[in-house]
């Protein structure tokens, strides 16, 4: 009886000597932890990005989808091109010219090959952000300005210049600031900058921010500007920001939009992807819970707008439900 009692304190310290050093008993399930590649912490990929990660997190129950806060798509394209990440949100140019090794890839002589479309979702919308009290109602009158054009190279930077464009102003006619949408909302709040553009969802949690406690203006475009743009650069379509989205936004704001795709590589396993497709379509609704432009992440488009070939796991998932032939 003695040895009993022994045999079992010593079984008992350590079993909680396994349980404090975090050491798994043999034949527990262990998570596979995957990675998924979003955008700063003021836009709307990284809000879609961890709402993603909790569905995976919720209904596969042997897979974690970790989140990262990135500078968006030119840095996500680069982290799954080098799987260096699992997936990313992206604007679909962007994608598109990586797999070509043109435009922001051009200089540094990089093409992404593997970069693979999973799904298309919500319309990023570009929201050009001014003090009500700053005298700026157009975009044609940001010439001598200081305006934040998001991050170097990347996909938001040449739509803030293609609107600027459109209005007869190029580089050198405003001075081009590089800031995360976060930093932009506080330098346009402090006066330090005189415009920032931020290319997201609407709303935007750097847009609700600012509008929040500080009376600005959402900047648009007329017709015959946006389709200017979009005869010149066909992946950009024409999208409104509802009236009322933001506090003091009484009129709907015209302006260019392009949704946000879900990539992969081509390396990783259809059966993940198959896995990862099917949460996210077939839970729409939890995702617009977490936000809005959730409910843009649905069957009816997403295979609309992707720009690269599909995921042969995406797919899989799309045939066995019509969604492509």
């Amino acid at each position: 009886m003695k040895m009993n009692r022994s045999i079992q304190l010593s079984v008992a310290v350590l079993c909680l000597f396994i349980l404090v050093m975090g050491i798994p008993f043999a034949g527990a399930a262990e998570k596979r932890t995957l990675s998924i590649a979003t955008g700063g912490t003021g836009g709307t990929y990284f809000v879609i990005g961890g709402g993603m990660g909790k569905l995976v997190e919720q209904y596969l129950p042997g897979v974690k989808l970790m989140v990262q806060s990135t500078a968006a798509s030119t840095e996500n394209i680069r982290l799954v091109g080098t799987k260096k990440v699992d997936f990313a949100i992206s604007m679909p140019d962007s994608a598109y010219f990586a797999r070509k090794g043109e435009r922001e890839f051009a200089r540094g002589k990089e093409k992404y090959e593997n970069i693979r479309g999973v799904i298309g979702g919500h319309a990023s919308i570009l929201q050009g952000l001014v003090l009500e009290s700053s005298g700026i109602k157009s975009i044609a009158d940001l010439k001598g300005k200081k305006v934040a054009l998001s991050a170097p190279s990347s996909p938001s930077m040449y739509v803030a210049m293609a609107a600027l464009e459109a209005y007869g102003l190029k580089e050198g006619d405003y001075k081009g600031l590089f800031m995360t949408y976060a930093e932009m909302s506080d330098a346009v709040r402090s006066g330090s900058i005189d415009c920032g553009f931020v290319f997201a969802g609407a709303p935007s949690s750097a847009v609700l921010d600012i509008t929040s406690n500080t009376n600005v203006r959402i900047l648009g475009m007329e017709k015959t500007k946006i389709d200017k743009i979009i005869e010149k650069y066909p992946y950009f379509s024409a999208g409104t920001i509802k009236a009322n989205t933001y506090k003091g936004q009484t009129e709907d704001v015209h302006q260019l939009i392009t949704p946000a795709i879900l990539i992969t590589h081509a390396d990783m396993d259809a059966g993940t992807v198959y896995d990862i497709t099917k949460v996210v379509l077939e839970h729409t609704k939890e995702l617009t819970a977490i936000h809005p432009s959730g409910a843009e992440w649905n069957p009816e488009d997403a295979a609309v707008g992707l720009g690269v070939p599909l995921h042969p796991g995406a797919a899989k998932y799309l045939r066995e439900k019509k969604i492509i032939q």
